[in-house]
């Protein structure tokens, strides 16, 4: 167990003070420190008490207080966040990244969490009780780093929490009233990250998304009409127009079928480095389809093997990029990856998914905290601060905190 005294390791202080403008209270900024350095401990769970119970003299109240009363304004922290990530030729956006757009599911229990309800929990494969949240990353060829997140509340749930919010705000003065909620689905939520990350600057050449996004029609025409490249994948369900082998014309078929009743010749062999540096070899069939409710869309179906007809086993790619080679294309879908090892690390490591707190604002608090000192940790690498983490056997976060001696 690593002990804190009243206040935080001096390594860490000039960083908190870059955001110390965000708190106008002294109080606020010390928790803030104290929250901070919490969530980088090699302590079990991140949550309000188990962060307080290594200090010395904690303060259970104060730390409470801090994330779920105290007046400072999380969206600001974000802001800041970034623009400190973007001041810095290390880790700044450049036009070689990537905008990767998710969702992450946080199973909780019980109904009184805000927007947890049982739901399909996209990690665990299942209908589950739970808090989903939507986020944007960026990565490129040397970093990536969390940029912004929406909640999303289920329509049937909307009732209750604007309720929750009626009450709060009968506490509040009118120019510090919460705005009420309305229903948006997660794609509504995909495009305003989009619109929040060109306000804030961020330099992208692609936007990544899965298939539950690339297979809305509305969010891929909205991608359309902004003129901006993405890379989506497609469910094997889609239909789609194609001529196969012994149809004389162009008929409907799901994509699945034309993918697995291809001949095996149709399909190229192609070598392409990952974006992690791995070297591989898929079997690619690059075609021009018709997609039903879409357009005529450059689509590449992959295979571990061009005999390959286990769906599960094949990945179908869309894209607007019409001009990359099949190589740049897959290594571009690759960094997808990056944002599913975020949360991974995220959650394993500082606790993303670990709060304990029920209200939409101290969820939303404790999360952009996860994204600072995530961000911290990134900044520290690119520097070469972290000499184990620029080894092979050391590429995790728990393995860079390991190197931390708080």
């Amino acid at each position: 167990m690593n002990y804190l005294t009243g206040g935080t390791p001096t390594f860490l202080d000039p960083f908190f003070a870059k955001f110390d403008a965000v708190f106008s209270r002294a109080e606020a900024q010390h928790h803030f420190r104290l929250y901070g350095t919490g969530l980088l401990l090699e302590i079990k769970r991140k949550n309000i008490q188990a962060i307080d119970s290594p200090i010395i003299n904690g303060n259970y109240q104060g730390l409470h207080h801090f994330l779920c009363d105290a007046p400072w304004e999380e969206t600001s922290l974000n802001s800041q966040r970034i623009d400190w990530l973007q001041s810095r030729r290390q880790t700044k956006s450049t036009s070689r990244g990537y905008l990767i757009l998710d969702d992450t599911a946080n199973p909780k229990s019980g109904d009184t969490t805000f927007a947890t309800k049982k739901q399909y929990m996209g990690g665990l494969g299942k209908v589950d009780c739970g808090q989903v949240v939507v986020t944007s990353h960026y990565a490129d060829a040397s970093k990536d780093w969390p940029v912004n997140l929406r909640p999303y509340v289920p329509e049937n749930l909307i009732p209750r929490e604007n309720a929750h919010l009626q009450k709060q705000n009968q506490k509040l003065p009118a120019d510090k009233q919460l705005p009420l909620l309305t229903f948006q689905t997660k794609w509504e939520l995909a495009l305003e990250l989009i619109e929040d990350a060109k306000k804030q600057s961020i330099c992208f050449s692609h936007v990544l998304a899965d298939a539950w996004y690339g297979n809305c029609p509305k969010f891929t025409k909205k991608l359309d009409e902004e003129k901006i490249l993405y890379i989506t994948s497609l469910y094997a369900n889609r239909r789609v127009y194609y001529r196969l082998p012994g149809e004389t014309a162009r008929n409907e078929h799901r994509l699945g079928e034309v993918v697995t009743l291809l001949e095996a010749e149709c399909f190229s062999k192609v070598e392409y480095l990952t974006a992690s540096g791995e070297q591989r070899t898929v079997f690619v069939k690059e075609m021009f389809l018709k997609i039903k409710g879409i357009g005529k869309r450059r689509v590449l179906g992959v295979k571990p093997t061009a005999e390959e007809v286990d769906l599960d086993k094949i990945v179908t790619l869309m894209t607007t990029d019409e001009t990359a080679d099949k190589t740049v294309i897959l290594r571009n879908w690759s960094y997808r990856d990056k944002i599913d090892k975020f949360y991974q690390r995220g959650k394993d490591d500082l606790g993303f998914d670990q709060y304990q707190v029920r209200g939409d604002r101290s969820i939303r608090r404790h999360w952009y905290l996860v994204f600072l000192m995530y961000s911290y940790l990134i900044a520290q690498r690119q520097q070469g601060c972290f000499t184990k983490w620029s080894t092979s056997a050391c590429r995790t976060i728990g393995e860079m905190l390991s190197v931390i001696r708080l």
